[in-house]
C-alpha cells in the first residue's frame, strides 16, 4: 500500500489518539520526537499542531533546528505513524540522531511502510535543497537498521547515546540527488 505525508491537522485528531494509546500500551518506543500521548481535547491538540508549525519556521527556541513534522497515512486515510525532517543539524543532540526521524505505530509494522517513509522523507529533504542527510538509529532496533541500510544508508559510526546508559547509536549518512 502506498503512504503520503501529510501535515498534521484537527483532522487527525482521534485517529492520533488511537494511534498514540496503541503506541503507549506496547510499551515501545515512540518515535518521532514529537510523538507523545493522546490529547484530552481538540483544543490542546491545536495547540500542538501550531507548535509543531512553529518549530518549522524557527519560531521557537532558536538552538533548535527548524524541523518539518508529518503524518504519514495510507491510500485509505489511515495513519499508519509520523516522521519529521530536521532542515540542519545543531550541537543540542541533534547532530547525533541527524535530520530524519520516522515511527510506526506498533499495528502496522513488519508490511514495509518504514522503508516507504524514509524513502518518501529522502525525497522531501532533497525538495528542501539537502545534498546529505543522517540518519541515526539505536544499534538494538534492528528494525531500523535494516530499513536505513536497506535504503543505501551508509554507516558513518557507532556513538554511546548520551541519554541512555551502555545504549550505542548507528549513524548512517544518505546522498540526496533528485
Amino acid at each position: 500500500m502506498k503512504l503520503h505525508i501529510v501535515k498534521p491537522d484537527l483532522y487527525f485528531f482521534g485517529q492520533y489518539n488511537d494511534m498514540m494509546k496503541e503506541w503507549n500500551e506496547s510499551g515501545t518506543q515512540i518515535a518521532p520526537w514529537f510523538l507523545d500521548k493522546p490529547f484530552d481535547n481538540p483544543e490542546d491538540f491545536a495547540k500542538f499542531i501550531q507548535m509543531l508549525d512553529d518549530c518549522e519556521n524557527a519560531a521557537l527556541d532558536k538552538k533548535y533546528s527548524s524541523t518539518s513534522s508529518y503524518f504519514v497515512i495510507d491510500e485509505n486515510g489511515r495513519l499508519i505513524g509520523a516522521t519529521s525532517l530536521r532542515h540542519y543539524l545543531t550541537v543540542e543532540g541533534y547532530n547525533t540522531w541527524g535530520h530524519i526521524g520516522y515511527g510506526v505505530r506498533p499495528s502496522e509494522r513488519l508490511k514495509g511502510y518504514a522503508v516507504q517513509m524514509l524513502k518518501i522523507m529522502l525525497e522531501e529533504a532533497g525538495h528542501k535543497k539537502m545534498h546529505k542527510a543522517l540518519v541515526a538509529c539505536h544499534t538494538s532496533n534492528t528494525g531500523s537498521v535494516r530499513v536505513i541500510e536497506s535504503c543505501n544508508g551508509r554507516l558513518e559510526n557507532i556513538v554511546d547515546d548520551p541519554n541512555e546508559k551502555g545504549e550505542t547509536i548507528n549513524r548512517y549518512w544518505f546522498d540526496i540527488s533528485l
